[in-house]
Formats: C-alpha cells, structure tokens, sequence
C-alpha cells in the first residue's frame, strides 16, 4: 500500500542558476495610491540601471488603479539579493507597509528561453 503523504513531502527540485524573473502584486492601502505610486516611481530609474537588471517595468491596473504589478527580470538570485539589499530599496521597503498590501512575490524561470537571432 502507497503512503499518499509521499509526495507532499518530496523535496522540492532546487531552482535552477541564471536568469530568473520575479512577479510581484501589489495593493495600495486605501488613500495612499498615490503616495504608492511615487513609492514606486522612485524606484524605476535605479533598479533598471542595477547592472544585474534585465528589465524592470511596473504595470497598473486599468480596472483597478490602487492595483500593481512589478515584473522583474534578473541576471541571478544574487542580483535579486543585491537589489533587495541597496539604499533605494531600503527607503522603499520603509514604508512598504503603510502604502501597500502585498498580494503575492513569486520567483520564476524559463523553461525554455528564446535563442538570440543573428
């Protein structure tokens, strides 16, 4: 007979190294859209000239304006680190708190990424 707790407790595999892409979903608290959007404006311009940022771009919602989307893309885990850990990011993150609910932070790659055309 098969234990059907084995698979739930199976390890994870271990993400692999390189390029990776973050998604985070965010929701301004209510009265601080707008002090949530210049939270996040400050923020564009350093993040995109991190050396280990492959593109960064912050997306609002049409149907819902206190809703946000941050898209990362990133040379590494480190990079991502890097960046978490910087001056910019340490005054965004100060008052994360008091201008947005995080919905969800998730870490991804690509199966299969595109092969550069010559």
């Amino acid at each position: 007979m098969s234990d059907s707790r084995t698979h739930a407790t199976e390890a994870m595999p271990t993400p692999p190294s390189g390029p990776l892409f973050v998604e985070i979903k965010l929701q301004a608290r209510p009265g601080r859209t707008e002090a949530a959007e210049q939270a996040l404006q400050k923020i564009v311009t350093p993040t995109r000239a991190n050396p280990g940022c492959l593109e960064f771009r912050v997306l609002r919602y049409r149907d819902d304006p206190r809703a946000f989307t941050l898209l990362e893309h990133w040379t590494s885990m480190a990079a991502t680190d890097a960046h978490g850990e910087s001056d910019y990011m340490a005054d965004y993150l100060a008052t994360r708190e008091e201008n947005f609910e995080v919905r969800s932070v998730s870490f991804l790659h690509e199966l299969q990424p595109p092969t550069p055309t010559t």
